[in-house]
């Protein structure tokens, strides 16, 4: 009876405790939210949020596979699994994770005779897709194989990629020519035909930024490493409508190349015709020259550019770096950001 009556006391007393309600929890907050991906905005976002910074979201696991994409696709495949290490500066296991689930999913594939890592032909594929996307392939094809088969040299096509050119087209002569030009081939600005015709057009602060970084590199005798020296030869590109590559990428190696320009007489492409020292004699690059100047103006048209009408004088012989072509309308200044020899 006296442990009954101690027990509904307990209860009363537990009973008669002032109630504290639990602290509220605070409301749910989507991560999508900040970059645009949540349609719940008005539920998950408070007065208070602010946007997270791009690093916010790094997976670092990711990076590191792309990082090995990148390697596989600037550099001579196949790379082995300790090469791969030591040009990304991972350890072997991490980099073996990641090409076990990059072969997984088709991306990578290894070679069976040396061992080694090179891209599938999954990348390929997504590379091409790219390219089809470029519809100013479709109006600038036919009159570059129209130039190739007149000249009978190399002529290839080019974009600006960052602070370099990427080859993307390409019609091979039917000469020998010691030439790399690979589709995707990677070349420098300031000393191919393709890169200073791209370079002629982009900002001062673009010229300025590519000469601290990654630099004016000298590759031979004739390459142009001053700036003060190089922003005389684009406005002489500017001003002719060519640009011109004499062995100063590759000794015995010239070209001459020309630019697109879109309907907004932006540059977004440079194409050019390259060949031996040998056969590309001054007055040769003459004749060549008037062949690009005419091509870049009929890309460019089929674009919708449209530029002085004027017929273009004959190009000079003798000391090609100095002449003088027609002023032409000034196109609108873009504001965008291996190994072998390089095609220029």
């Amino acid at each position: 009876m006296e442990a009954a009556v101690a027990r509904a006391s307990r209860a009363r007393c537990i009973w008669e405790l002032p109630f504290t309600p639990a602290p509220r929890s605070p409301p749910f907050k989507c991560c999508l939210t900040s970059v645009g991906f949540c349609n719940n905005s008005h539920l998950m976002k408070t007065s208070g949020d602010r946007p997270k910074p791009p690093t916010a979201y790094t997976v670092k696991s990711l990076v590191k596979a792309l990082n090995i994409l990148e390697v596989l696709a600037d550099e001579e495949p196949p790379y082995t699994l300790t090469e791969l290490s030591r040009r990304l500066h991972l350890h072997v296991s991490t980099v073996h994770r990641l090409l076990v689930n990059l072969v997984r999913h088709g991306f990578v594939e290894e070679d069976t005779v040396s061992g080694g890592y090179q891209l599938s032909y999954r990348v390929l594929r997504m590379g091409l897709r790219v390219l089809d996307r470029l519809d100013f392939r479709r109006a600038a094809l036919p009159l570059l194989h129209d130039l190739n088969l007149r000249t009978k040299e190399i002529v290839h096509m080019a974009i600006l990629q960052g602070t370099q050119a990427i080859s993307i087209e390409r019609f091979e002569s039917p000469q020998p020519v010691g030439l790399d030009a690979r589709l995707g081939r990677v070349m420098p600005l300031h000393c191919t035909g393709v890169g200073k015709t791209l370079l002629a057009y982009q900002s001062e602060d673009f010229l300025n930024q590519l000469a601290h970084s990654p630099g004016l590199t000298r590759m031979t005798a004739h390459t142009l490493t001053g700036l003060p020296q190089l922003r005389k030869e684009l406005e002489r590109i500017r001003e002719q409508g060519y640009a011109l590559d004499q062995e100063e990428v590759v000794e015995g190696l010239r070209c001459v190349s020309g630019p697109v320009f879109n309907h907004t007489g932006q540059t977004i492409a440079a194409f050019s015709v390259s060949g031996p020292a040998m056969r590309m004699t001054p007055a040769r690059v003459s004749e060549i020259a008037q062949m690009v100047r005419e091509t870049s103006q009929q890309i460019s048209y089929r674009l919708g550019y449209r530029s002085d009408s004027r017929p273009l004088p004959e190009p000079a012989g003798g000391n090609l770096r100095g002449e003088r072509g027609v002023q032409r309308a000034r196109p609108r200044t873009s504001r965008q950001p291996g190994r072998g020899v390089p095609s220029t």
